[in-house]
């Protein structure tokens, strides 16, 4: 479960939550299971954060910093999750069904089991992403202008080309 006083601090708005990880930068926040819906998260410090079954779904986590982040099992659904810093973020069993995703670094996450039906990955980085399968792409929204490992590019022009052409609505 969450820490409520970490829940507490990042409810009290960006601003108050990035400073108090300035003020604290040896603490990890643990926002486990928390419920963050409606919580503007753009522009949020979650480096190294415990966010696993979090639910933000519907949420705007423009610009937000997953880095390194434990992100397992997290509901990002719906988000705005544009130019998202998610470098080495755990997104094992990740819900990121119609998510944005555009401009958002994924390089060397954890796409285990990861959920992208409808996601937009424009100009996404997807470099070394782990356990990254054509399957997750079957269903994806667009990639256009994403980077992507030479092997599953490779696959998606095989199985999917029509993809590597779209463009979001």
């Amino acid at each position: 479960m969450a820490n409520s006083e970490h829940v507490k601090n990042i409810k009290q708005g960006i601003e108050h939550w990035n400073k108090w990880r300035d003020q604290n930068p040896d603490t990890v926040p643990d926002l486990a299971w928390a419920n963050l819906v409606g919580v503007d998260l753009n522009g949020a410090n979650l480096e190294g954060a415990i966010m696993k079954l979090a639910f933000c779904r519907g949420g705007n986590l423009e610009g937000v910093n997953f880095k390194n982040a434990n992100l397992y099992g997290i509901n990002l659904e719906e988000s705005n999750s544009t130019n998202a810093e998610m470098e080495g973020a755990n997104l094992e069993g990740a819900h990121l069904r119609m998510a944005d995703l555009s401009g958002a670094n994924l390089r060397n996450a954890n796409m285990k089991l990861t959920n992208l039906q409808h996601a937009v990955l424009n100009n996404t980085d997807l470099t070394g992403a782990l356990k990254l399968t054509l399957e997750h792409f079957e269903e994806v929204k667009s990639i256009s202008g994403a980077k992507l490992d030479s092997q599953i590019l490779e696959q998606i022009q095989d199985k999917i080309p029509e993809l590597l052409d779209s463009k979001s609505d």
